[in-house]
C-alpha cells in the first residue's frame, strides 16, 4: 500500500478544521466539511473515527455537534496524519521488514527505498497543519502558474 485517498481526504478535512480554529470556530459539522471539500460523507465519518482514536480530532456530540482539532494545528505534522491512516511504501518488502530483504541478503536496491522513505518522512514530519494554512494563504495571493512533478 502507498498513499491513498484516505490520507489526502484527511489532510483536506484537517485543513478545514485548522482554518476554522484559526477563525475562532471550535468545530465544524460533517456537512460543512463535505460542502467545502470533495469528500464523501460516509468516508469522512470513517476517517474522523480513525483520527479521533489517534487523538488528532475530537467529536462534539449533540444537535450542534461536529469535529474540532484536539491539539493545535502547529503540533500536528503531516507525517503523523499519514502514518495513522496509510503505510507509504509498504509494498516494498525491505521497508516492511526494516531492511531485511526477503530475496537476497546483499540487496542494494533496498537502499533506494530506504533513502526515499527516510527523505519523505523527514519532509512530511517538517510540515504541520499550521504550515498548510500559511501555504494556502500564499497560494491564494499568488497562485502558481503550473504545478508539476520533477522528472529530470
Amino acid at each position: 500500500m502507498g498513499f491513498t485517498l484516505k490520507s489526502s481526504y484527511a489532510l483536506r478535512a484537517l485543513y478545514e478544521l485548522a482554518v476554522a480554529a484559526e477563525k475562532g470556530e471550535d468545530k465544524l459539522s460533517l456537512v460543512e466539511i463535505v460542502n467545502r471539500t470533495p469528500i464523501p460523507r460516509d468516508f469522512l465519518e470513517k476517517i474522523f473515527g480513525e483520527l479521533r482514536q489517534a487523538g488528532i480530532v475530537r467529536a462534539i456530540r449533540g444537535r450542534y455537534g461536529g469535529y474540532g482539532l484536539k491539539i493545535p494545528a502547529d503540533q500536528i505534522s503531516v507525517r503523523d496524519v499519514i502514518l495513522k491512516l496509510d503505510n507509504p511504501l509498504n509494498s516494498f518488502e525491505c521497508v516492511q521488514e526494516n531492511g531485511k530483504c526477503l530475496r537476497t541478503e546483499d540487496c542494494t536496491v533496498k537502499y533506494v527505498w530506504f533513502r526515499l522513505y527516510n527523505a519523505m518522512m523527514k519532509e512530511l514530519g517538517d510540515m504541520t497543519l499550521a504550515d498548510l494554512i500559511g501555504l494556502g494563504r500564499s497560494i491564494e495571493q499568488n497562485p502558481p502558474s503550473v504545478l508539476r512533478l520533477q522528472k529530470d
